[in-house]
């Protein structure tokens, strides 16, 4: 929930909401990129599939790991592996405008979610070097914000690496595979796989639905 205050992947509520109650009216409102392919209508698979942005990623899921009971691992894989590319030069003082990308999860686990608002963030990049990018506060609020890491998956791609693990997932027709060299951290952040369900885990799906059902309403209510 940390991860998804502070990346504002609200547009997942609509998605939940059409799943939960699925008609024209919630299916209208579901983010493009989110919207079923042929063979998502055709088939019966795992939900969280759904939850993918990108639909060649949905399809090869539902061919090859639509049975598979660890369906939820991969997942969180993918997730972990969301990047944004930029140039290096923008990010680090005196380097080359080369291409490179990084991770959302990398850069959000130093900022809280307070950190998140307005910055402007020219006044902190370029850092002095590539560590500081991900050790300092300042700096990572800064990279959030001016990769527009907050502004939902259009700006999304994969680390590469991702499909070092699932190859069969990968689809040289679609443009979802970042480009450049990788900015990591010593240690990167992975998402943590879900636990077996217990009342504490049933809780937060249940507080998670209510926040899909209400945070809709309270947007459009905001922005009225």
């Amino acid at each position: 929930m940390a991860w998804y205050a502070k990346t504002r992947f609200y547009h997942i509520a609509d998605l939940t909401t059409w799943q939960l109650y699925p008609c024209a009216e919630t299916f209208n409102k579901v983010h493009r990129l989110y919207r079923p392919t042929k063979m998502q209508l055709q088939h019966q698979y795992p939900g969280i599939i759904d939850w993918i942005p990108f639909s060649s990623i949905r399809d090869r899921l539902i061919q090859f790991h639509a049975a598979n009971p660890h369906i939820d691992h991969i997942f969180c894989d993918a997730v972990s592996s969301y990047v944004v590319e930029a140039r290096m030069s923008d990010l680090i003082r005196d380097t080359p405008a080369t291409k490179v990308y990084i991770r959302v999860t990398d850069v959000a686990k130093s900022i809280s979610t307070e950190e998140c608002k307005d910055i402007d963030p020219f006044t902190v990049l370029p850092a002095q070097d590539m560590a500081s990018l991900f050790s300092s506060p300042a700096c990572s609020r800064a990279v959030f914000r001016l990769l527009n890491m907050d502004h939902g998956v259009s700006h999304y791609k994969l680390d590469p690496a991702f499909f070092g693990t699932y190859p069969e997932l990968f689809d040289p027709e679609a443009d979802i595979t970042a480009k450049g060299i990788p900015l990591r951290p010593d240690v990167q952040v992975r998402l943590t796989y879900p636990k077996p369900l217990d009342l504490e885990t049933y809780q937060t799906y249940r507080s998670f639905i209510h926040f899909s059902i209400s945070a809709p309403l309270s947007v459009t209510a905001a922005t009225v």
